[in-house]
């Protein structure tokens, strides 16, 4: 079994413009929200069902953990959790789809 907690290329790219945009502002801000987000998460761990099913991406069975103003949409899967975006909320619905950048 692999790692428990697995980080999609689209989530890990949504992380990486969320921080790219903050540190045009506050450079300090964007480290600090990036590593929320990754501690966030984290809590899925030993808590996979902390997050409540997210209405859009119901029927994949998607769920969202709320860090701040991002919604961390994640599903489990054979007893490992995928995090499948890193959405704004302020985006209104997810997708799996539509990149941030």
């Amino acid at each position: 079994m692999g790692e428990p907690l697995i980080w999609t290329e689209r989530a890990s790219a949504d992380i990486e413009v969320i921080v790219r945009y903050i540190a045009r502002r506050n450079p300090s801000a964007a480290t600090a929200i990036g590593l929320g987000i990754c501690h966030r998460a984290h809590i899925l761990l030993t808590h996979p069902q902390a997050g409540t099913v997210l209405d859009e991406l119901r029927e994949g069975g998607w769920r969202k953990l709320i860090f701040r103003r991002w919604k961390i949409i994640y599903t489990i899967r054979d007893e490992r959790i995928i995090v499948g975006r890193v959405w704004p909320a302020a985006l209104g619905e997810a997708d799996l789809e539509t990149p941030l950048d």
